[in-house]
């Protein structure tokens, strides 16, 4: 368990069925959070007695997390828009900074709520493979329920892209150090912006539970040796951090607020 979920707890709504109660009991399994009954009370009354820091709620569509004002829940609407633009034609820049094509295997280092993963399960197809890495175990736990689940208006291609999207909950710093050389065509890093770039609640609800923790040489020289292609990592507009990691080459659209740093394997 990361700090930043030491003082959660786990609940379900009001009136939940037995199917809720099972998955709320199933992820405080997996991440150490303790499950309340929630019986009758309100979530006002579940924060004056516990006084947590967030309060997961299992809810019969989907898993919300509170935190403070704000909250998050997986949903795949932004993988979803995306993708209908590739289907029109269009670019997609880190599809294209990936160099990214069917049949491949793609290893996301900071899954996130996984809408970059998704797009790119779409692009490798059924002989591809994705595997997402997420150091919350929280987060792992909810996307790894959401990818699995039916989302009106996401036509059935999405859909078997994120059911074939596999979660391993960890620090991709030491899962880098046990994987083989050359396993993986392109390995990806989005790490969360020191500086919020979005208005978003949900992203912001995200950000405590976020690993903040700079790429460091070290992480990007495994990466190099596990990817048999290249190494994308995506930052601000700026790229500074890109600059300090010593990316020569870096794309992204003239109006985009991101840039990705591309690091091209020898050989």
């Amino acid at each position: 368990m990361v700090n930043s979920e030491r003082n959660f707890i786990i609940t379900t709504s009001l009136g939940a069925r037995s199917n809720q109660h099972e998955l709320a009991a199933r992820i405080s399994v997996e991440t150490g959070i303790p499950y309340i009954a929630r019986d009758t009370k309100t979530i006002g009354e579940l924060k004056e007695n516990w006084q947590p820091d967030g309060i997961v709620v299992v809810e019969p569509l989907r898993i919300v997390c509170i935190i403070g004002e704000s909250e998050f829940f997986f949903h795949p609407a932004m993988a979803v828009i995306r993708i209908k633009e590739i289907k029109s034609g269009k670019n997609d820049q880190m599809i294209k900074a990936m160099d990214l094509c069917q049949g491949q295997c793609l290893l996301d280092c900071t899954l996130g709520l996984a809408t970059d993963a998704i797009v790119a399960s779409y692009i490798v197809g059924p002989e591809g493979f994705v595997l997402g890495i997420e150091n919350s175990p929280l987060v792992a736990s909810i996307v790894r329920v959401g990818l699995q689940k039916r989302y009106k208006k996401t036509g059935h291609a999405v859909l078997r892209a994120m059911n074939r999207i596999t979660v391993l909950r960890g620090d991709h710093r030491v899962i880098l150090q046990d994987l083989p050389d050359n396993s993986f065509e392109v390995v990806y890093f989005d790490p969360m912006f020191r500086v919020p770039r979005s208005k978003s609640s949900g992203i912001n609800a995200l950000r405590p539970l976020a690993d903040h923790r700079p790429i460091t040489q070290e992480v990007l020289a495994a990466a190099l040796r596990i990817a048999k292609k290249r190494v994308v990592v995506k930052e601000n507009r700026w790229g500074y951090e890109l600059k300090k990691l010593g990316f020569d080459l870096i794309q992204g659209g003239a109006n985009s607020s991101v840039r990705y740093g591309i690091k091209i394997k020898d050989g």
